[in-house]
């Protein structure tokens, strides 16, 4: 039986913020010295490969990079000089770090959004008609929390970029509302104070809170991989009566396929390249891939299929693909983002919101772990799948 929503769940993606505003709290001017070390680290082929495969295939990305045979001139910015990065002669200049198994492993998990009394302002919370509230951001806390038991008994470290529902950032919407006029154009129409709290709330909870939890794994040292966990959903088909849809599938992302608006920032540009040098890409698909056998393993749900340009397909099976996000962008170490489930599909809402807790409890005739149990479960298969 379908239930009205009661509560409004963000059922609709929001792009992220492209390239702060000069006089942003968030504007990063971009320090290209920090490619220097990474001079003759990577062939052409590797290069020409990633970008066209995985961080540029929808975008001419040459308006901004001038391929050579010994290298790439990249803009910088309006009136600076282009940076010239060399390429190698071939070969594996920069050797990879070989993992046996995850012990040892340095491992950041982020549980997706806040949860908790934060969970309305960031859309991530609702209730069908009769039933108990079901907040994404409680959820990934809760699946962070078990994982995180799971692979310290294996020997890794782990650290959970936010231990509670609370907000990493010390800054509040309210800290922002001069910023958010930054962000909003002279000729914005309609109601601009009511448009500029909009603003400043989606900077506090996605660019800060994004932001700080960076900056936590930097402070921490640093991990070797960081796995983003997060629960889809998707917009109901009738949107005035926002129903539970019968829909469920699942998909991993990694970072990539930026937009031409997304390249045409300095700031992004240097990211990309840094994580290009870095060979984020290579690690982040194979566990990314890793991940994908590990959750159709545990569900069997169907590919999520994205429409747009925004996103791009690495496998055939179209489980696994690359988007440009603030978090698998800024995080300095390979991203794989998880998104299984519908969260507001007829499958899962009811098991969802009922949270975590041991051992079985029936729904729909069947008896079921925790979705945060299964979600830790299945995200240790497939880091055991890739490491082991």
């Amino acid at each position: 039986m379908r239930c009205l929503l009661t509560i409004c769940f963000a059922l609709f993606v929001f792009a992220d913020f492209v390239g702060a505003p000069i006089g942003s709290i968030f504007h990063e001017p971009a320090e290209w010295e920090r490619l220097d070390s990474f001079q003759e680290t990577i062939s052409r082929e590797e290069f020409m490969h990633a970008m066209d495969r995985v961080y540029s295939p929808n975008v001419d990305w040459s308006r901004w990079m001038t391929v050579g045979e010994g290298g790439v001139w990249v803009d910088k910015g309006e009136g600076l000089d282009r940076y010239y990065l060399k390429f190698s002669n071939g070969g594996e200049v920069v050797p990879k770090r070989r993992f046996d198994g995850v012990r040892g492993m340095r491992i950041a998990l982020d549980p997706g959004h806040i949860g908790g009394d934060w969970g309305p302002m960031e859309h991530r919370s609702f209730s069908a008609e009769g039933g108990a509230v079901l907040q994404e951001g409680d959820l990934t806390l809760a699946t962070a929390i078990r994982l995180a038991k799971a692979l310290e008994e294996l020997g890794a470290e782990v650290f959970l970029t936010r231990e509670e529902a609370e907000p990493v950032t010390k800054l509040r919407a309210e800290d922002l509302e001069d910023e958010a006029g930054l962000w909003l154009s002279d000729s914005e129409a309609g109601d601009r104070m009511a448009k500029q709290a909009a603003v400043a709330r989606r900077l506090f909870y996605r660019s800060a809170e994004i932001r700080a939890r960076a900056r936590r794994i930097e402070e921490w040292g640093g991990a070797d991989i960081a796995i983003v966990l997060h629960i889809n959903a998707s917009a109901a088909p009738d949107s005035e009566r926002q129903r539970l849809h019968d829909r469920n599938d699942a998909h991993v992302i990694v970072n990539g396929c930026y937009l031409a608006e997304e390249l045409a920032d300095p700031t992004q540009r240097l990211q990309l390249l840094l994580r290009l040098v870095k060979g984020y890409q290579g690690e982040e698909v194979k566990l990314g891939a890793a991940m994908v056998e590990a959750i159709h393993d545990a569900t069997g749900l169907p590919p999520y299929r994205y429409e747009g340009e925004n996103a791009v397909p690495l496998d055939e099976e179209g489980y696994l693909w690359a988007r440009n996000l603030l978090a698998n962008r800024s995080y300095d170490c390979p991203v794989v983002y998880l998104e299984p489930w519908q969260a507001n599909g007829e499958a899962v809402y009811e098991w969802a919101a009922a949270g975590d807790y041991d051992g079985e409890r029936q729904f729909a005739g069947e008896l079921r772990q925790s979705l945060p149990a299964v979600y830790a479960e299945m995200v240790l298969r497939g880091l055991e799948a890739r490491y082991d």
